[in-house]
């Protein structure tokens, strides 16, 4: 078992966890509500677990070299129009971030103050970086938590150390 610690702290991030292989497909939403009453997207993790994602994940997104291209800006997520012109936005975020569940955060992280991004059911992480180390306030981590995106937390990759337990 690991947890992931903050690089700038050592402050640990999460409850023990499992390496996986890789990500596993974000499943459909339902229109389901969590044990809060809160709708939101299936966890794209299993509790207790976390991958790498080799991909890019994340703000900042770029228009796709085709105009004609029309697919999700990053896996599960909602595609995002490109307001400057036609087409469609892609994810030239962090690639290698690492993808737990957000339950298995819970304690550890906090809101980042600089975020004020608003989805329709929760932060939707479209903006960035929105949750910071609950011990010194680094930025470590996205939450994607609305009912338009897989509900997952994303560490960055050069903000946690993954050390065995």
């Amino acid at each position: 078992m690991n947890v992931l610690n903050c690089v700038a702290c050592g402050a640990r991030l999460t409850e023990p966890l499992r390496p996986l292989p890789e990500v596993p497909a974000c499943p459909e939403y339902d229109g389901s509500r969590g044990a809060d009453g809160v709708r939101r997207a299936p966890a794209t993790m299993p509790r207790g677990t976390y991958a790498v994602d080799p991909e890019a994940c994340g703000a900042p997104y770029v228009p796709h070299p085709d105009p004609e291209w029309a697919d999700a800006a990053h896996p599960g997520n909602a595609w995002m129009g490109d307001p400057d012109g036609p087409g469609f936005l892609v994810s030239a975020g962090p690639r290698g971030t690492l993808v737990v569940h957000p339950e298995d955060t819970r304690g550890y992280l906090a809101q980042n103050p600089a975020s004020q991004e608003i989805g329709c059911c929760g932060p939707p992480g479209r903006e960035g970086p929105n949750e910071v180390c609950g011990g010194c306030g680094a930025v470590v981590a996205t939450l994607f938590a609305d009912c338009t995106s897989p509900y997952e937390t994303r560490f960055l990759p050069d903000a946690v150390r993954v050390t065995a337990v």
